[in-house]
């Protein structure tokens, strides 16, 4: 029976691979690695997986911070309940063997999310912004399969997007586009203007509410994405400290969260949020890859339809501004 190995480094995509019976895959910090775990706490060669007549186990290969199976320190130990937590160094990793329909519905999930991104992208190329709408007018539309529905409060992950709101603006495509490629329920999307940053588009959140103390959002995850300029990507937020402390996080219930840069020629033009309270699929490499794809894609987008520099500011004055958001909440747990 092949096996599925999920890892959730800190603050990164989760690391997923599939593993065939009678396979040997070496875990660690090194590049030859078959589960390459770039974290401090992982040793170069820090264990290994295998698959016998007998049944999957797993083997420390002498690493200095050791090998754990469901909380457990272990030097070799058989895999024997079929699902497990593992634990190198301080890298949770989920085990689970499964059955050819699993992994073939997982395949199948990558591929309906792969349309997805493409249909998001055809959307707001075609509709929105009118690039290539005559080819792909003349083309027949293709029947797309669709994602089983996640669990919790996601949105249902559908391959073809729903029909746009005819009063939606480019941000508001933008942003939902990437809330469903993350397989989660809300979130905003900045862009910077006038020396500060104004939200532009949110889904299933208050705008009012983001320059309030109530948010249950994660402030902390936004600035930490436009000061890196990088995706910032929670799997388990209970796990990482800096998170799971914050009032907002604890009130909201929040799960997992990411945060993608938009970003052109090294300018930092916002930041696409995005969080879900309940449980669903990890926001895994493959998914990122996606997401900042899209991601790379909307900069291009808004810089396209003069978003960026055209943009006026809201004449009633009601735009929420990221600096006063940021002075709203509370800065220690």
């Amino acid at each position: 029976m092949p096996a599925r190995l999920i890892a959730y480094p800190p603050e990164a995509a989760a690391i997923s691979r599939w593993i065939a019976d009678g396979s040997r895959v070496q875990i660690g910090r090194d590049s030859d690695c078959g589960l390459r775990i770039d974290h401090p706490t992982v040793s170069r060669s820090h264990a290994e997986l295998l698959h016998d007549e007998n049944g999957w186990q797993l083997l420390d290969l002498g690493s200095k911070n050791g090998s754990h199976v469901d909380g457990l320190e272990i030097s070799r130990a058989r895999l024997d309940q079929g699902e497990c937590w593992l634990r190198f160094g301080d890298v949770l990793c989920e085990f689970s063997a499964v059955d050819e329909v699993s992994a073939h519905d997982q395949q199948q999930r990558q591929r309906a999310q792969r349309d997805l991104s493409a249909a998001w992208t055809r959307r707001i190329e075609v509709e929105r912004l009118g690039i290539g709408a005559t080819a792909i007018a003349a083309a027949e539309p293709r029947a797309a399969p669709t994602v089983a529905p996640t669990s919790g409060d996601a949105l249902p992950a559908n391959a073809e997007p729903e029909r746009r709101d005819p009063g939606a603006s480019l941000a508001d495509d933008i942003l939902r586009g990437v809330v469903e490629l993350a397989g989660c329920s809300r979130g905003f999307l900045l862009l910077a203007q006038d020396g500060d940053f104004i939200v532009r588009a949110s889904l299933m959140l208050d705008r009012d509410a983001l320059q309030q103390r109530a948010f249950s959002g994660s402030v902390g995850a936004v600035q930490r994405c436009l000061a890196e300029r990088r995706p910032i990507v929670v799997n388990w937020i209970a796990d990482e400290l800096w998170l799971a402390r914050r009032a907002s996080v604890l009130a909201g219930g929040l799960k997992s969260l990411v945060c993608l840069p938009l970003l052109h020629a090294g300018r930092v033009l916002g930041a696409v949020y995005a969080d879900r309270r309940g449980a669903g699929e990890a926001i895994s490499e493959f998914d990122l890859e996606l997401l900042c794809a899209f991601a790379d894609s909307a900069a291009l987008w808004l810089l396209a339809q003069r978003a960026f520099d055209a943009l006026a500011p809201d004449p009633a004055g009601s735009a929420q501004r990221w600096g006063r958001i940021v002075d709203a909440q509370v800065t220690t747990p």
